[in-house]
């Protein structure tokens, strides 16, 4: 063999090598980009959320896990692209005590379908509430119960008004010297009679979320308040259910 073929035969061996060297590296790469493809997939977390004194499921809530968060929709939440690890879920709403458990995140979708939230209220509270509604409405359909019951936790979440179930509820307005009680139930003492239970169960599910009176915080009935009250006349209308008009 002359020395050009040596030369060349030399040549050959190292462009293979090359090949070969730059195929293995390829190959490896291939397989540690699929290892990271494998390692960074992500999962969706979906639950259903409800009042554990009732089982009503919630109509609303917040839900956070991370630095992401969701919106509970019918008693419903769900969660994209979370990545692998453990987390600390939290849910709240503004009329029931947070809820906190610890999730595993894994590269499989997860559901979650005993999540429970204990009411802020006490049992007084939601006595005192049921009657208010009693008083108020037990001549009203189903509906127009839970309307009224939802009139009265939107206060709790107006500026407008206390912030406190009780308070909402015993408010009196001092304009000059006359006191104006918010509610005649609590002027008449009709509120200290025992609440039914369509009442009892109004109040539960204006907790839970239900809200009929498209987010009011009054009422009135119209056959019955003179044209004299420009104040409840004048504010704007959400909608009437049975004898109630409903206002803002």
């Amino acid at each position: 063999m002359t020395n050009l073929e040596r030369k060349g035969v030399s040549i050959l061996r190292k462009s293979f090598l090359m090949l070969f060297l730059l195929f293995f590296t390829l190959s490896f790469s291939g397989c540690l980009g699929t290892q990271n493809t494998a390692q960074v997939q992500k999962a969706t977390l979906t639950g259903t959320v409800h009042d554990s004194l009732s089982g009503l499921a919630l109509w609303s809530g917040q839900v956070v896990i991370g630095d992401q968060s969701a919106a509970i929709k019918g008693g419903i939440f769900e969660i994209k692209n979370i990545s692998p690890g453990s987390y600390t879920l939290r849910i709240t709403n503004p009329f029931y005590h947070p809820l906190e458990q610890k999730v595993i995140i894994s590269n499989s979708n997860i559901t979650l379908t005993d999540l429970k939230l204990r009411p802020a209220f006490t049992s007084e509270e939601l006595d005192l509430f049921a009657r208010l509604v009693h008083a108020e409405a037990k001549g009203e359909s189903y509906v127009g119960q839970v309307a009224v019951a939802a009139t009265v936790l939107n206060r709790i979440l107006s500026p407008d008004f206390p912030n406190s179930l009780e308070a909402v509820i015993k408010q009196v307005v001092v304009v000059g010297a006359t006191k104006y009680y918010q509610y005649e139930p609590v002027l008449n003492g009709s509120i200290d009679f025992p609440a039914g239970d369509s009442a009892k169960n109004a109040v539960l599910d204006a907790l839970a979320g239900w809200d009929p009176s498209l987010g009011a915080t009054g009422f009135f009935a119209p056959a019955k308040v003179p044209k004299s009250s420009k104040y409840v006349w004048s504010r704007p209308v959400t909608t009437n259910i049975g004898n109630h008009r409903f206002i803002k």
